[in-house]
């Protein structure tokens, strides 16, 4: 039971949640313990109402997924846990997400929250079915995420984290499409009848393109330089470069899973390639380098 809880909350994607420490990263304000407190809270609301989203969408989708070939283990569409069970474990969830947002007292945070689940409630019903903009409302949930992570420690999003954030979320959500064609084709679901794999493949390119322009563009960001006290933050880019480019050949290794998230927790160059990325930026930020 405990492992079917495990995979209806989805707790592997969590790890998508990191978006909402972004902030966190890039301000001075990593130094301070109430900062880390209101990042890390904010991080797990979003843990708790991610889930909440993936149990709905579960719940409206199960007779669907049931006919699905890899989505029918499923625990609601294979029956391992009810949808009165489901409902109840949202409850609770919810009321992790309360606690979390009355801790924070954030009205931005609220609101930004707020956005998120409106946003995949018209994706659950309705949008989820429209090429394109179906990817558009995914890239435009790692947004909130990082608006609601900057919104909790009180600092500002970059008009270039913006973009960069937005064209690396496209980027994740064709990618996403592209192992959904590849695995089940394009009858499993309607919204990928209007997809083929020279159109997605076309959207991943400039999507990757246009994210490593603009986080470069950011480094070079006179407010940017500033902040950082130096123009090294450029040299960051082969981090970037390197991990959008490992991603892809994780995808292209493990053509035979649908979702690639688990493969990627475990590949350690992209891991590595995060982890130097980090490390790159606190040594900048400390003035080591």
């Amino acid at each position: 039971m405990i492992k079917s809880i495990y995979k209806l909350i989805r707790v592997k994607q969590w790890v998508k949640n990191a978006f909402v420490l972004a902030p966190l990263l890039f301000s001075l304000k990593f130094l301070e313990i109430a900062s880390i407190e209101s990042a890390f809270v904010c991080f797990f609301v979003f843990c708790f109402v991610s889930s909440i989203v993936y149990i709905l969408n579960d719940i409206v989708d199960r007779k669907k997924d049931a006919q699905h070939p890899t989505k029918k283990f499923r625990p609601i569409a294979s029956g391992k846990i009810s949808v009165k069970m489901a409902l109840a474990i949202a409850v609770l969830l919810v009321l992790g997400a309360v606690f979390g947002l009355l801790y924070l007292q954030n009205d931005k945070v609220i609101i930004t929250i707020a956005l998120y689940l409106l946003i995949n409630i018209f994706y659950s019903l309705k949008l989820k079915n429209i090429a394109i903009i179906d990817v558009f409302m995914i890239a435009l949930g790692f947004v909130l995420r990082v608006y609601a992570g900057a919104y909790a420690i009180g600092v500002p999003v970059s008009s270039y984290i913006f973009m960069t954030t937005l064209f690396l979320s496209l980027f994740l959500g064709f990618t996403k499409r592209k192992m959904e064609l590849l695995h089940c084709g394009s009858t499993a679901r309607k919204v990928l009848q209007n997809y083929s794999n020279d159109m997605v493949n076309q959207y991943i390119i400039i999507s990757i393109a246009l994210t490593i322009m603009c986080y470069a563009l950011y480094t070079l960001e006179p407010s940017t330089i500033l902040h950082f006290g130096t123009n090294r933050l450029i040299y960051s880019v082969i981090f970037v470069i390197y991990g959008m480019f490992r991603y892809l050949y994780i995808l292209d290794k493990h053509k035979d899973v649908e979702d690639p998230t688990e493969n990627v927790l475990k590949d350690k160059g992209l891991i590595g390639a995060c982890g130097l990325y980090v490390l790159y930026v606190l040594a900048i930020l400390s003035n080591i380098i």
